[in-house]
């Protein structure tokens, strides 16, 4: 199973921070969601804010900003293949056995 996450939580900087704590965990700290199914499952971030994928990428920031700086230096003819390889990130169908 190929989840595209090591579900740990990460400090996504204070553009995406919530505006206190939950439960003791840092307001601008989220858990990496697994990028299976990411084709359906728009639209993106914790808060929903980002309808693209290209939004919720250019929006990372905290420990995400280089990530993020190389992706937006790629250009959009550089962008596009990651786009096209992520939204292919769909989730297996669910077969019902009878």
């Amino acid at each position: 199973l190929h989840l595209y996450s090591d579900l740990r939580r990460h400090d996504m900087g204070e553009s995406l921070a919530e505006p206190r704590a939950d439960r003791g965990v840092p307001r601008e700290q989220f858990l990496t969601r697994p990028l299976w199914g990411l084709a359906t499952s728009g639209p993106y971030l914790h808060d929903a804010r980002a309808p693209t994928v290209h939004e919720a990428i250019v929006l990372h920031d905290g420990e995400a900003r280089d990530a993020r700086d190389a992706y937006v230096a790629l250009g959009e003819s550089g962008q596009a293949p990651l786009r096209v390889f992520l939204q292919s990130l769909t989730r297996s169908p669910t077969y019902v056995v009878r």
